[in-house]
């Protein structure tokens, strides 16, 4: 059991078979894939291995990390990624806008003045256009604001209250997201097959 539950809900990045990040799935599910052999456990090496061959190939890779998946009749690691075999589309997914993933977009910092905002007591939202103008909250319209910028903007536009933001707001890339939120270990696991899909780099 690894730390924080089951080694089952841990994630694996799924690939299509242009190489292309599409999802992040657990363990669970990726070895579904596995055995129905419509994905292959894929290193950062870019080698691809069936389960079979994976099974094989874990007495090798495996140094006593405790996520090793056994059963009766097979014991393997549990994969940091996996390959689809058939699947080669990039379907497109929105990240729904909420509170948690603003923070994340905007990684705890208020967009006007650039401080820490991690203490709830010191952070807001903000409406960039304001409400009462017909601003919606929508991903280009809100931004993660300190309390103190945000008195000072009231109920104007940041160009009226003589404010720069930091960035434009825009709907944040589901990998770039998720990928802000998760462990280093992780990221180091991921980083060669996120680097080559052209996104981001991951900071540590």
């Amino acid at each position: 059991m690894e730390k924080g539950g089951s080694i089952l809900e841990d994630k694996v990045l799924v690939l299509n078979r242009s190489y292309q990040a599409v999802q992040i799935t657990t363990v669970q599910r990726a070895i579904c894939h596995l055995v129905k052999g419509t994905a292959k456990v894929i290193t950062p090496d870019w080698t691809t291995h069936t389960l079979e061959e994976w099974v094989e190939a874990s007495r090798f890779y495996h140094n006593g990390n405790g996520r090793l998946i056994r059963s009766p009749s097979l014991s393997f690691i549990a994969p940091d990624a996996i390959y689809l075999v058939t699947f080669d589309r990039l379907p497109r997914i929105e990240v729904v806008f909420s509170r948690a993933n603003l923070l994340i977009r905007d990684r705890y910092t208020c967009q006007y003045c650039g401080k820490s905002v991690k203490n709830p007591k010191d952070r807001t939202v903000d409406h960039v256009v304001p409400r009462s103008r017909g601003g919606k909250t929508t991903w280009d319209n809100v931004v993660l604001c300190c309390r103190k910028c945000n008195l000072k903007k009231g109920d104007r536009t940041p160009e009226e209250a003589g404010m720069r933001l930091l960035t434009k707001p825009k709907a944040p890339r589901w990998e770039s997201l998720i990928m802000e939120d998760f462990p280093k270990e992780k990221k180091k696991a991921w980083r060669q097959f996120l680097d080559y899909a052209g996104l981001p780099e991951l900071s540590d």
